[in-house]
């Protein structure tokens, strides 16, 4: 800032020099009138820029500064006037850069906030906006991404190929896609561009929708109906085409009669476990299972009885020989019908791969007693729990098996399941009742020396 006095300074010192000239030609009176106005000039100069200056500093502030800042007041109406338009002025300055910011924090917002990504482009395909999702699922940064190509940050071919043919027709564009960037996702790729009177192009939009799970979802949906359709097709129709036989074969000979009967019988019942099994994993996947299942406390040792009761004579007739070693007055927090079909299901998987002469161990422990005594580790167990486990001698699972054995209708061998009866849902079923008990289940195996599952549910309140 100029000092406040080198104007009217100098305008005192040239007056001064022609005043002293003057005073040669005039009277000593005239010449101390002359000087004594301007004198008074001077000061009055000085007091008017003094006054400028201060408004002049004000206005500075007052636009430097986020917060209201307050005018001189002047008695001269040319300088009162002029403070209070200032005053006005910045007022209406204060309160639009405040909308400003309002609305770029409101946009701001609003894009951060958007679960699927957003890019705002100018007429050059220039980034003008971008949100975390749309950096998060294209594979840029948000910092350095503003007023660059939108070519240069994106690395997905076939998102360009869309922005630059919807930038010379003016159509919408999308599309599914897996972007490198994000492994194993699935996105919507739309783009939508922005054109003036004249039919240019003037902008896009990019909208980037992660709808990996609901692509998940759909084709778990579709290898649902396939596979249930193929599960009932097989009984179905070995069961049309043994009556048929019968029909046309007549009722003459009885052994052989009896032969395709039981065929059909055991084909009906096959059926008829998938039927059942089927209404089980429905009920249990619902959204209002856990609400419509009823908790109590539950002895564990009754559980087992009902299991050895139900599969006992089915071991026995394999040759397989069913133990217990159960945790006394072990009690859980369950639904006992669930946590039975839950076991049971457990042991008959077991007998149905178990030699002849073994054994199946059924054994259940509270957790912190499960994992002193357990040599090997079978995953992160709450505390709280009660964890059952089901022990086999059988062959053992590949461990690349392991992480997919409790999918539906997932079968390590499926032409030995089916031959023996399974429907493939006998695992799911046991993983989704622990689920809707709070619990989990785990599986183990080495091949060669058997497999063990461990079933966690949470005990009783004591």
């Amino acid at each position: 800032m100029k000092p406040i006095f080198s104007t009217s300074f100098s305008w005192i010192v040239a007056a001064l020099i022609a005043i002293a000239a003057w005073i040669a030609f005039t009277s000593e009176t005239a010449a101390v009138i002359a000087i004594g106005t301007v004198f008074l000039a001077g000061i009055h100069q000085a007091r008017v820029a003094l006054d400028v200056s201060r408004l002049n500093a004000s206005l500075e502030k007052s636009l430097a500064s986020n917060n209201a800042t307050s005018f001189p007041i002047f008695r001269r109406p040319l300088l009162a006037q002029l403070s209070r338009q200032c005053a006005a002025i910045t007022e209406q300055h204060t309160r639009a850069r405040d909308e400003i910011h309002s609305e770029h924090l409101q946009r701001q917002l609003f894009e951060q906030s958007m679960r699927d990504g957003l890019v705002v482009l100018d007429a050059h395909q220039r980034v003008l906006s971008a949100n975390a999702a749309a950096a998060r699922l294209l594979g840029f940064d948000t910092t350095t991404a503003r007023g660059r190509l939108f070519q240069e940050i994106s690395r997905i071919p076939e998102v360009n190929a869309m922005l630059e043919a919807s930038y010379k027709d003016g159509q919408r564009r999308h599309g599914l896609l897996e972007p490198p960037t994000a492994p194993g996702s699935i996105v919507d790729a739309a783009i939508e561009t922005l054109r003036d009177e004249s039919m240019q192009a003037i902008g896009a939009l990019l909208l980037i929708a992660d709808v990996t799970s609901e692509q998940r979802l759909e084709r778990m949906r579709s290898d649902f109906v396939a596979n249930v359709s193929h599960e009932l097709r097989t009984p179905i129709t070995n069961i049309k085409g043994y009556v048929e036989t019968i029909q046309q074969i007549g009722l003459s000979d009885e052994g052989q009669v009896n032969r395709f009967l039981e065929i059909v019988a055991r084909n009906a019942s096959r059926l008829g476990a998938l039927v059942e099994d089927l209404l089980s994993i429905s009920f249990l996947e619902s959204s209002n299972s856990k609400e419509r299942v009823t908790m109590a406390s539950t002895p564990v040792n009754a559980l087992i009885d009902w299991v050895d009761a139900e599969l006992g004579p089915a071991a026995e007739a394999r040759g397989v020989k069913l133990t217990r070693n159960i945790e006394s007055d072990l009690q859980l927090h369950a639904n006992a019908l669930l946590i039975e079909q839950a076991i049971g299901n457990l042991v008959s998987n077991a007998i149905r791969y178990s030699p002849r002469g073994s054994s199946i161990e059924i054994s259940a422990r509270t957790s912190d007693a499960s994992q002193k005594s357990s040599s090997n580790t079978i995953g992160e167990i709450g505390i709280g729990m009660a964890v059952i486990t089901v022990t086999d001698q059988g062959p053992g699972i590949p461990e690349k098996h392991l992480p997919r054995l409790f999918e539906r209708f997932y079968r390590v061998d499926s032409a030995r399941s089916r031959e023996d009866g399974g429907t493939g849902l006998g695992l799911a079923i046991v993983k989704h009742i622990a689920m809707v008990h709070g619990g989990s289940v785990r599986a183990e195996s080495v091949i060669g020396q058997g497999s063990r599952f461990c079933l966690m549910i949470p005990l009783a309140h004591r």
